[in-house]
């Protein structure tokens, strides 16, 4: 015996449809929109710590970490020329994007990394420190830059980002970096890093 289909009626906002072979709606209800736009929650690019607090309507979101640049080491007169008595570089901060979840209203810990400070003559610079969004993301600072002789500071790390941005200088080209060697001519020390930064984004926009 045929079936007799009976078409859904009603108003239905966002609806979630079945139609069948016919061309006919079967069922409907209301569904749920896609995600909202994502807009900027929270920029910073200084040193420091603070709490990002989700919209309430947020339920993930976007995240760009950089950590603090190490510190170039000095001139070290004490070794021979070649390898180089400049100081070398300190390595740059690990730069990632992450895309985590977030529970709407509540609010998530984070600490911006400081630039590593430069090294005097013949001295080592300072390693930066670390970036991060308490259980989100982490951006491990720069090594430090070694003194003449010595070797760069390596990058940082970014461990788990989607995107793993390290080496690239993109929307804040002037932060994370690691700084110079110092050079022969006085005062010989070396430069500091730069601080890092963090920029989030959550879905609540319309």
């Amino acid at each position: 015996m045929p079936r007799i289909i009976k078409s859904a009626k009603g108003t239905f906002s966002t609806a979630d449809i079945t139609i069948d072979s016919s061309g006919r709606v079967v069922t409907a209800a209301t569904g749920s929109a896609g995600g909202a736009l994502d807009v900027v929650r929270l920029m910073v690019d200084s040193p420091g710590n603070g709490t990002y607090t989700a919209n309430p309507g947020a339920n993930n979101a976007s995240m760009f970490v950089k950590g603090g640049g190490g510190g170039g080491g000095g001139f070290n007169p004490g070794v021979p020329a070649n390898p180089g008595r400049n100081g070398k570089p300190g390595g740059a901060g690990g730069f990632g994007f992450y895309f985590q979840p977030v529970s709407g209203g509540t609010g998530y810990d984070y600490t911006v990394g400081a630039q590593g400070n430069a090294g005097g003559q013949a001295q080592d610079g300072n390693a930066g420190t670390a970036t991060n969004m308490t259980n989100l993301a982490t951006a491990n600072g720069g090594n430090r830059g070694g003194s003449g002789g010595s070797n760069p500071g390596n990058n940082g790390s970014a461990p788990g980002a989607m995107t793993d941005l390290t080496g690239s200088n993109i929307i804040h080209e002037n932060k994370g970096q690691g700084g110079s060697g110092g050079p022969p001519s006085s005062p010989q020390a070396g430069q500091p890093g730069k601080p890092g930064f963090i920029l989030v984004y959550d879905n609540s926009g319309t």
